[in-house]
């Protein structure tokens, strides 16, 4: 990434920019081309479902469950967290599935998985629950193997632990994902040009496609 991108991304994160961010009044602390990279994403894959762990406000769930309303998709919105603080605004959408508890439990893995019909079209999944290291590779581990080609896969907040910002975060996402493809080269393909394409993401290394 240039450098003047990453000096853009310590300034909006340092700032606070990044919590003062809604959709439709809800919160939802993502950089905001990242979000446009995500609607993207969705019609370019022809994404039909999507998993979020890290629901938060509930503001990037209500996001995703509009842009599948649009595309006119069969599917919905799982948005997993063990302790959302979720806007009422969200909550009450009928597309949208939150779920309450730790998104790297083979239980609430089971249970969205069994969900979503086996003949299903692409999905997108997106890590962005508790950013420890340790926590990213369960949710790896147990995630990616449910993906099939032409599914996606973002995992969020790869910033973090001084890539450039919250230097004292300790090993987190990004650690937790250059293990996870060192253990499995073959798993995820990266989309090195969407990650590139609006010259800063909260994704760094963090954009790819199921091999």
């Amino acid at each position: 990434m240039h450098p003047a991108a990453l000096d853009y991304l310590k300034w909006y994160h340092e700032t606070n920019i990044w919590k003062q961010v809604s959709y439709r009044g809800v919160r939802t602390l993502k950089l905001p081309s990242d979000m446009w990279s995500y609607q993207e994403i969705l019609f370019a894959h022809g994404i039909e479902w999507v998993i979020e762990t890290g629901s938060r406000h509930g503001g990037s769930a209500l996001f995703f469950a509009d842009l599948l309303r649009n595309a006119r998709s069969p599917g919905r919105v799982f948005s997993i967290d063990y302790a959302p603080e979720l806007d009422p605004r969200a909550a009450a959408d009928l597309d949208i599935s939150f779920i309450k508890g730790d998104s790297a439990d083979p239980a609430i893995v089971g249970r969205v998985m069994g969900e979503i019909p086996r003949q299903r079209s692409p999905l997108f999944l997106i890590l962005d629950s508790d950013h420890a290291a340790a926590h990213v590779r369960r949710e790896l581990d147990i995630w990616v193997p449910e993906l099939r080609t032409g599914d996606y896969l973002v995992v969020e907040d790869t910033i973090v632990n001084g890539n450039p910002v919250r230097p004292s975060h300790g090993p987190g996402p990004l650690e937790a994902i250059r293990a996870y493809r060192a253990d499995h080269p073959e798993a995820l393909k990266p989309d090195t040009k969407r990650e590139a394409k609006f010259g800063a993401t909260f994704a760094i290394e963090g954009f790819y496609t199921k091999a």
